[in-house]
């Protein structure tokens, strides 16, 4: 049974993409950052998570207010995902193919809309994957997702 999931892609292709807001593309070269700190292959939502939660915008203090800290996720993504071995890491940074699925959804809806994907639809996403490791990570550092999801929504609709 083949997979329906996409190949990883490189990450330069979503930062030409036209409908991913500058904050959201600055989220993702941040995510790249943090996947060559952890020798990771791939940019996943966990990696994603970490600069979401450290940015300055209103998403991040609706993450922060809700207990999490970016140190605390970088502690347990650390612990959760295994470093690759430095041969394994590509020169070129490539987005996995579950980011691809969730990133291109929020941007067929953006674009539905007449908008860009801004960064609580990201956080949004991230945590719509219960059995993600976002999800999970957010659960190791005591952070209610529900009440989390509430006000990432009302930030959405401001």
């Amino acid at each position: 049974m083949a997979s329906s999931l996409p190949k990883p892609r490189l990450l330069a292709s979503f930062l030409a993409d036209a409908r991913f807001s500058e904050e959201v593309k600055a989220l993702l070269r941040g995510a790249a950052v943090e996947t060559t700190r952890l020798g990771h292959r791939f940019i996943s939502g966990e990696h994603l998570l970490i600069p979401l939660i450290a940015s300055d915008g209103p998403t991040g203090q609706v993450f922060r207010a809700a207990g999490a800290t970016a140190e605390q996720v970088r502690s347990r993504v650390e612990f959760i995902v295994p470093h690759d071995p430095p041969f394994l890491v590509p020169k070129e940074t490539n987005v996995s193919p579950r980011l691809i699925v969730m990133l291109e959804g929020a941007a067929e809806i953006a674009e539905g809309l007449a908008s860009h994907v801004e960064a609580p639809e990201i956080a949004l996403g991230l945590l719509r994957d219960r059995e993600g490791i976002p999800s999970r990570v957010l659960d190791e550092c005591r952070v209610n997702i529900r009440a989390l999801i509430q006000r990432l929504r009302l930030l959405q609709g401001n």
